[in-house]
């Protein structure tokens, strides 16, 4: 049983945002990567789908604008979201302060298809 100390992982860039893994291939996961995400204010996930899988999301702090499939709505902490496999979404911080994200995913395989722009 892997057990992962998060000040032990170091912190990635994903497109301008800090991410931090929390479980995935390399740190011993099977079949699930779960990543912590951290957006400055005014910072964001860009509309983006997952092919062949779909993303949960557990606002853990901070306001965020989501977009789902064209429609945008206000989360903000102890609200999830759960993106369905090849539907576009994003998230935008529209707070003063960090908001920060769990990402979850049911593959170690993660695949992004950002829209352009």
């Amino acid at each position: 049983m892997p057990i992962i100390k998060r000040g032990s992982v170091p912190s990635e860039d994903l497109r301008g945002n800090s991410s931090r893994p929390l479980a995935r291939a390399n740190l011993g996961a099977k079949a699930l990567t779960v990543t912590e995400i951290t957006l400055d204010p005014g910072g964001e996930v860009r509309l983006h789908t997952h092919p062949g899988h779909e993303e949960c999301m557990l606002i853990l702090s901070g306001t965020l604008q989501a977009t789902m499939d064209g429609k945008e709505t206000t989360v903000s902490a102890g609200d999830s979201i759960i993106a369905p496999s090849d539907v576009v979404h994003g998230l935008k911080n529209t707070s003063r302060r960090p908001a920060t994200i769990i990402a979850i995913f049911p593959t170690t395989y993660v695949q992004r298809n950002y829209l352009e722009g």
